[in-house]
This record gives C-alpha cells, sequence and structure tokens, in this order.
C-alpha cells in the first residue's frame, strides 16, 4: 500500500476591507424628526394660535398627520376641557393680574398651564397625565401642575362676583329675583375619622357641597361658595356662605323644594300663574345646565383622591380645584357658549 499524504487546508481568501466596504450597500439611516418648541411668551400675552402650537408640541402630535380638521376643536376639548382660545384667554388674565412683570416662580411656561387643565379634565393617575403631556418626571408635573391650579383660582375675583347680576338690567325692572341657586355634590375619599356628616344622599356617599349662583338674565356664574360638608342643609348652607346678607332686604333667589329656614327662597310652588311657574321650571334648567357644565371637569365627578393631611388640608385642594373650574366655566360663558339658543323671559315678582 502506498504511504498517506496529507493535504494542507487552502487558506481561505481574504477580501481587503476597503474593497468589500466598496461594494456593500449602505443603508439610509431614518431621519429623526426635530421639534421646534414655539417662543416662549414670558409676561407677554398669547392668542389661540400660539395655544395650539404648544398643544401640538404636548401632545406630541404626528407630522404626517393634518392639525387643521373638523374633529380639531374636539381632541382638544377632550384633553383640555375647553378650546385654545379660552386657554389663552386664561393665561393672558393670569398674567394681567398676578404677574406683569413676569412669573414669581422661575420657567414657567404656557406648557404648564396645560398640564393644569389636563389635570382637571382628565383627572386620572399621575402616570397617565404624565404619559398624556410627555412624560415629565412625576415630581416636576405635580408642582406645576399645582402652581397653575392655583393661579388660575387667583381669578375668581375678577371673574365670579355677585354684582354681576345686575348687568344688562334695564333702569327699571319689575322683579326682584335676579338669580338662581342651587347646591352641587362632589365625591372624595371617607376621611379619618370617620364623619357622618360628610354624607351625600346625591352621591350616596361622602363629599363636598358647593353653593353655586348663576344670574338668570346672563346665565352666568355670579357666585361660588363652598366646600361644606355635604350632609350640612342646603338653608344651612345658604346662611353659612354669607349670601342671605350679601342681598338686598327685598330681593329673592330662585331655589328648589330642598330650600329651608329663610324668607329669601322662592319655591316652585310660588308662582301665582301656569306662565310664573313655566318660567320658575326654565331657570331651576338653566341652572342645572350650568352645574352640567362645571362637571364636565372629571376631577369634580371622580372622587377625590388627594385626601393626605387634615380634613382641613383636603378642603383647601377641593376648594382650589373647584374654583379654578368655575373660572374655566364662567370664561366660557364669557365668550359666547351658550346655555340655551333661546333667550330666557322671566318676569316673576315677589314684592
Amino acid at each position: 500500500m502506498g504511504r498517506a499524504t496529507s493535504k494542507k487546508p487552502a487558506s481561505p481568501k481574504v477580501v481587503p476591507k476597503s474593497a468589500s466596504v466598496g461594494k456593500a450597500k449602505k443603508k439610509k439611516e431614518p431621519a429623526v424628526q426635530e421639534i421646534t418648541l414655539p417662543k416662549e411668551p414670558g409676561p407677554e400675552k398669547i392668542d389661540a394660535q400660539l395655544v395650539e402650537e404648544w398643544i401640538k408640541v404636548v401632545l406630541r402630535w404626528p407630522s404626517k398627520r393634518t392639525w387643521p380638521s373638523a374633529s380639531k376643536e374636539r381632541r382638544i376639548r377632550a384633553c383640555f376641557g375647553c378650546s385654545a382660545a379660552i386657554i389663552a384667554d386664561t393665561w393672558n388674565r393670569i398674567i394681567e393680574k398676578h404677574h406683569p412683570n413676569g412669573f414669581d416662580k422661575p420657567g414657567a411656561s404656557v406648557k404648564h398651564l396645560l398640564w393644569a387643565f389636563v389635570f382637571l379634565k382628565c383627572y386620572s393617575t399621575e402616570d397617565i397625565h404624565c404619559a398624556i403631556v410627555g412624560w415629565p418626571c412625576e415630581v416636576t408635573y405635580r408642582t406645576w401642575t399645582w402652581y397653575f391650579v392655583k393661579q388660575v383660582q387667583g381669578l375668581k375675583s375678577d371673574v365670579i362676583s355677585l354684582d354681576n347680576r345686575f348687568k344688562g338690567l334695564p333702569l327699571e325692572v319689575e322683579t326682584n329675583c335676579f338669580i338662581s341657586v342651587d347646591g352641587t355634590d362632589c365625591s372624595i375619599y371617607e376621611p379619618w375619622p370617620f364623619n357622618t356628616k360628610m354624607y351625600s344622599h346625591k352621591t350616596n356617599g361622602p363629599g363636598f357641597t358647593y353653593e353655586v349662583g348663576v344670574c338668570i338674565l346672563t346665565r352666568h356664574i355670579v357666585w361660588v361658595a363652598g366646600p361644606f360638608k355635604a350632609g350640612d342643609h342646603d338653608g344651612v348652607i345658604f346662611k353659612k356662605s354669607g349670601l342671605e346678607k350679601a342681598l338686598f332686604p327685598e330681593e329673592m333667589v330662585e331655589c328648589d323644594r330642598g330650600y329651608k329656614g329663610s324668607g329669601k327662597f322662592a319655591h316652585p310652588g310660588m308662582g301665582s300663574t301656569h306662565v310664573d311657574r313655566k318660567m320658575k321650571s326654565n331657570v331651576r334648567a338653566q341652572h342645572e345646565c350650568v352645574n352640567s357644565r362645571i362637571k364636565i371637569f372629571n376631577v369634580l365627578t371622580t372622587y377625590f383622591r388627594h385626601c393626605h393631611g387634615t380634613l382641613k388640608e383636603v378642603m383647601e385642594k377641593h376648594k382650589a380645584c373647584f374654583e379654578a373650574v368655575a373660572v374655566i366655566t364662567q370664561l366660557k360663558l364669557l365668550a359666547g357658549e351658550k346655555i340655551f339658543n333661546e333667550p330666557l323671559q322671566y318676569t316673576c315678582s315677589y314684592f
């Protein structure tokens, strides 16, 4: 047999790096979309167009989608509870009243005001809120949200005033009743220690009650008082709030049958004719419509979760939210949002 010979394996062919790179096709890297932030307004006034630019940034609106569309207004209201024009009006009023020379908190921006509107309208967990507005730090989101909620609350004395019940009236009137009054309840978690006076028969649980007054002629909010314990009677709240003393001696208020204990209550059965009773019914329906406009903000319809601390501290936080929502609702009414399509006729007199 012949001797076996082994062959060396052939060495692999080495391709120069430059040659392989030259033949390979270069992949195109996806272009990174640059978001241009709107110009910071500082202490200057803004308009609805600039607010919409900030909304697109806060909500991370896709560049491929068209912003102007039939559903644009609905999208804005779903996230913020009002139109961009109302948000701009709120910002301008805050600047004019509190910060004509700049905010006392450095870094305040329109986007932080939008965070506060998201908080009031959506009122979910902080993780969901942060996901909506672009994932800021929870502490940062919480700090700026409460800062601007209190800034909006500070507009109450300018926007909601009992003297406004006489606006638009002729020099001579035939009635001594200019506003309607009703209470609205908001749910909270059970406070500690347990208190039966916090029970609300409207929500079948613990809650706060607010007294709201609406001008019969203009349908504007002219009075907000509270919070009170939900177990307090409407007539007791009427006296505690100071509204009874704020009215003229012979002035009356339209209310439902739940109000008792004062001679200023114009109950449903006090209409002398069928026409008067119908007008009184329309006034109460108008008031319920205003209450429903306030309750479109989930912070007032969902169980209030910010219940850490004493009952007084919880009431102060809830009061800030309710009054901020009342201010926003009143600004919407001032901007021309209608309650009824036709003007309300009211000639009832209680002299």
